[in-house]
């Protein structure tokens, strides 16, 4: 199917499926009629994703199966048919507002440039985007005993399968596109519920332009979408506490369910929500209502994790319970699996916890990440209005919808930085939100009561808005290149992609047949062969961490994976080398368990954005197992 009409069924299904959840959970008339838009698209890409997993569990991921899913999906579209009576709207000039409309055309249009370019993001290429193309290769869902990027939560993972499988590559990427803009088109709709369309734009047209959100939306990265989930959440929570409805909290349990299936980070948020829903009268029931929504909801890749490895977190509880004796996993590994994600610039202390964010946005440390994927300085610029604003009526924001919003954000932010394993702001991008429109709205209630105010806020939207265009335009000026020149796919990813020459190298030995290991992560999903990613720190199932060194036990393992072909990321030299993979592999290559196809070299890319940053060349050796010859003999 052509990737616009892939995009298109998508969209409806999106739009359908939360349709049903709304008329479901009896919220549907309670809400404006953009509003049921914008909640129904976010909800239904948790729908989509909640959906397909039984597909995958059940092996029937193909063509037919997930077209079929789609349209019944879309029939949810019935209900969101618009009212015989609207009220129409008079359209006054408005440079302020043509202003914002403009900017925000732009940034969109940017957006859709990445949509259009092949996939170039690292993390998508390791896994976002190489897992759903290898459970479509399959047909269905099988265990990928890896931490971080494989036996984890998948439910937005699991649309990107949709996508691929129903409109090919290019319909994967419009997709994240088109679901990279929901929870902008939420802030938009949630702050038109406190200050004027202006203001509400000005907001949204923030978020849209934020670094973080720039470098996510348009791939694979799963934190943005996560965002609107926690707005939907959020939002029924608030009136849930408003209105003492049950069917509020179902809902928030629904959406932070969503959320909880995405990312295990999302269990930190479900907890700080429904905390919210316990500070009320019938706390009880409404506990009870949104806990069993939750479960419903985002239960599912924790039940799948239990079931194929004894660890619903895995490998997270790793010595604290029993895994199942079929599980590739060690004390070797785990060792080096902790090693590889525990490391925290800052002490977790209260100081630190009070002024992260102060040093995370103007004196980062590079494990931050924030200076090219951060939330920009309109929250600190707006803090002094805030601030005022919340002294001012610091007697009358009990029972405030935004009191709900800055308190999960609080409470979520609080046990994040004191017990989660990363300091990384990106992180946080799906709590920012949250804090963005408190932050926001105040300091726009500051205009009201100060009106010789005005000018200072405005100037810091602008300042900042400005700050984000300046990034957003460097960031699109790669894909601006691809879309007016006549430039090859090949041509394109081997100047973004690193080392990705690597790989289009090896696509000349390989075949459809074969099954190769590859050890580098942002080159997984452009081999065109079957591929088992084998990272370092990650996986036990062929070990190549710092802590192995047997080639045998590693001969044996890559038998047990079947591997035909290894993609080694060094040059086998004629010298033995001392330790590690590299010692291994000669090894193998002395005792006649491998046979050298070729050996070259790869353009290693220090910025795809900033390709004047520099780069370097890595070399690469494509090698194929001879078990017929090999001294080790068969397991």
């Amino acid at each position: 199917m052509a990737p616009i009409l892939s995009l298109l069924l998508m969209t409806c299904a999106a739009l359908g499926g939360g349709a049903l959840i709304l008329k479901a959970t009896g919220t549907f008339d309670r809400m404006g009629y953009l509003e049921r838009l914008t909640i129904s698209f976010s909800l239904g890409i948790g729908v989509m994703g909640w959906s397909i997993f039984f597909l995958a569990l059940g092996g029937q991921i193909h063509f037919y199966a997930l077209i079929a899913l789609l349209i019944a999906l879309a029939s949810g579209l019935f209900y969101l048919k618009a009212p015989a009576k609207m009220s129409k709207v008079k359209v006054k000039p408005d440079p302020w507002r043509l202003s914002l409309l403009i900017v925000m055309a732009l940034l969109l249009f940017y957006d859709v440039l990445e949509g259009v370019v092949p996939p170039a993001d690292a993390d998508s290429l390791a896994y976002h985007f190489s897992l759903p193309k290898a459970f479509l290769n399959a047909g269905g869902l099988f265990p990928v005993y890896q931490a971080i990027e494989g036996t984890i939560p998948l439910l937005q993972q699991m649309t990107y399968m949709s996508a691929l499988g129903v409109g090919g590559e290019q319909a994967m990427t419009l997709w994240t596109m088109a679901s990279g803009w929901a929870a902008t088109a939420l802030v938009f709709v949630i702050a038109k519920r406190f200050v004027s369309t202006n203001w509400a734009l000005a907001i949204s047209l923030v978020l849209l332009s934020t670094p973080a959100v720039l470098y996510g939306a348009g791939s694979g990265q799963i934190e943005v979408r996560n965002a609107s989930f926690v707005l939907v959440a959020a939002l029924a929570i608030s009136e849930a506490r408003r209105t003492d409805l049950l069917r509020f909290a179902a809902l928030a349990g629904i959406a932070a369910g969503f959320f909880v299936a995405s990312k295990y980070t999302g269990l930190i948020f479900g907890f700080s929500a429904g905390l919210f829903l316990l500070f009320q009268k019938r706390w009880f029931a409404h506990g009870l209502v949104f806990s069993g929504a939750l479960l419903l909801a985002g239960g599912q890749w924790y039940g799948w994790n239990f079931w194929i490895t004894g660890d619903p977190i895995f490998p997270l509880l790793y010595g604290k319970i029993d895994y199942l004796a079929n599980v590739p996993w060690n004390d070797n590994i785990h060792e080096a699996y902790k090693g590889a994600i525990t490391g925290k610039p800052l002490a977790a202390n209260f100081f630190w916890y009070i002024f992260y964010p102060v040093k995370a946005t103007l004196f980062a440390e590079p494990g931050f990440e924030s200076l090219r994927v951060g939330f920009g300085p309109l929250i600190l610029l707006l803090l002094p209005f805030t601030l005022l604003v919340v002294w001012r009526y610091r007697n009358q924001f009990q029972n405030h919808p935004l009191t709900v919003y800055g308190g999960i954000c609080l409470i979520a932010y609080t046990i994040w930085f004191f017990i989660g394993p990363s300091q990384r702001v990106r992180h946080l991008l799906p709590l920012y939100p949250l804090l963005l429109l408190c932050v926001s709205v105040t300091a726009v209630q500051f205009t009201h009561l100060q009106p010789n105010g005005r000018g200072a806020v405005s100037l810091a939207f602008i300042l900042t808005t400005l700050l984000h265009m300046m990034g957003a335009t460097v960031y699109a000026a790669n894909h601006i290149r691809f879309a007016i020149s006549n430039e090859s796919r090949d041509s394109f990813l081997k100047r973004t992609v690193s080392q990705y020459g690597a790989a289009a190298a090896a696509n000349k030995f390989l075949s459809a047949e074969d099954n190769v290991l590859v050890s580098t992560r942002q080159i997984v999903f452009h081999i065109n062969s079957p591929v088992f990613y084998a990272n370092s720190n990650q996986q036990a199932v062929v070990e190549i961490h710092g802590k192995t060194s047997d080639p045998k036990i590693l001969w044996n393992q890559l038998q047990q994976r079947k591997i035909t072909h290894i993609l080694l990321p060094f040059k086998l030299q004629t010298q033995d080398p001392h330790s590690g993979y590299p010692a291994m592999a000669h090894d193998l290559k002395r005792n006649k368990c491998l046979y050298v196809l070729d050996q070259f070299e790869a353009l290693s890319i220090t910025s795809r954005t900033l390709p004047t940053l520099g780069s370097s060349k890595s070399q690469f050796s494509l090698v194929e197992l001879t078990p017929s010859s090999c001294r080790y003999g068969p397991d």
